[in-house]
């Protein structure tokens, strides 16, 4: 039974958008939790939170280590790198629970996204100011710019996901992210007549984030999959895979990997909180504009299709 419920929260969306370590890492343990909680009531929007908050306490740990620790930072950097590894197997267990009890929802997504921000910020924010702490105003403006950076990665990466789905998932929805801003223009215009404070407030913060996303990586998810055929879906496919692929790198999961590993590491080198900055400053940053440049391909015609007698 366990193992039924396991391989219902390992589930993928697709294995072509997904980043690598969440593949063969962060869901695999994730679907773990997902499976337990399956026949609990317990909803995915309540993990979510759960993830908020540990994100928030493993903040709180790097602020302990930085700024509080009078016996020694390096048991605040232990508590700070578990719970931030806790918040990412909670990210990840939201959407494998979702989809295992029926599928997600638009606005579930958005929460899910904007809980992310929460946790991201503050432990970045932190970060910031106990580098500056340290080492100075240098590091300090190293590590804005990885923050920056990070944020544009991850929003690049949602791009290309999106697109994807779109023209590779006949079933793709608004839970899978492949939405247009009209299509969300019309949701958030429906919640201002009867929707709740809480959907009106995540879908104008949505439409303001869809609205920086095309400015990063063009393109509409207008094209859906479901009006082509089975023959130009594998031609997009085919041509855009490898660049999709490259582009998971840039997701958030792979961007967590980083930091809770570089802030485990702090408990033998300070110096690791550095090496994340420029991890994210620079070999992110020459690979981000290396599947822009790919991605240019995305918003190409799709090969037209073939009729028995073309093919003749």
């Amino acid at each position: 039974m366990f193992a039924q419920r396991y391989r219902q929260a390992l589930a993928f969306k697709s294995l072509d958008v997904e980043e690598y370590v969440d593949i063969y890492f962060h869901r695999p343990i994730a679907a773990v939790v997902a499976a337990v909680l399956i026949p609990l009531p317990i909803t995915p929007n309540q993990v979510t939170l759960g993830g908020l908050l540990t994100g928030w306490v493993g903040a709180a740990a790097l602020y302990w280590g930085f700024f509080v620790g009078d016996t020694g930072p390096g048991s605040a950097w232990v508590v700070a790198s578990a719970f931030l590894f806790l918040s990412m197997l909670l990210d990840c267990a939201d959407g494998q629970l979702a989809r295992a009890t029926g599928g997600g929802t638009r606005v579930g997504r958005i929460l899910d996204g904007f809980v992310d921000v929460l946790v991201l910020f503050p432990t970045y924010v932190i970060m910031g100011f106990g580098i500056f702490e340290i080492y100075g105003a240098g590091w300090l403006l190293i590590a804005a710019v990885a923050g920056f950076s990070t944020w544009a990665h991850c929003i690049v990466y949602d791009k290309l996901k999106n697109l994807y789905l779109a023209r590779t998932k006949p079933d793709a929805d608004g839970a899978d992210g492949t939405e247009s801003i009209d299509e969300v223009r019309r949701d958030y215009e429906r919640a201002c007549e009867q929707g709740s404070p809480l959907e009106r407030f995540l879908l104008w913060v949505y439409l303001g984030y869809m609205q920086v996303q095309s400015k990063l990586a063009s393109g509409s998810t207008d094209k859906k999959a479901d009006s082509l055929t089975g023959e130009q879906i594998r031609d997009f496919r085919r041509r855009n895979r490898t660049t999709m692929r490259m582009g998971a790198v840039l997701g958030l999961g792979t961007h967590m990997l980083v930091i809770y590993l570089g802030v485990f590491a702090m408990v033998f080198r300070l110096e690791a909180v550095l090496v994340i900055q420029v991890i994210f400053a620079t070999l992110f940053n020459v690979w981000m504009f290396a599947v822009l440049w790919r991605a240019r391909r995305f918003n190409e015609p799709v090969a037209a299709a073939t009729t028995p007698e073309q093919s003749d």
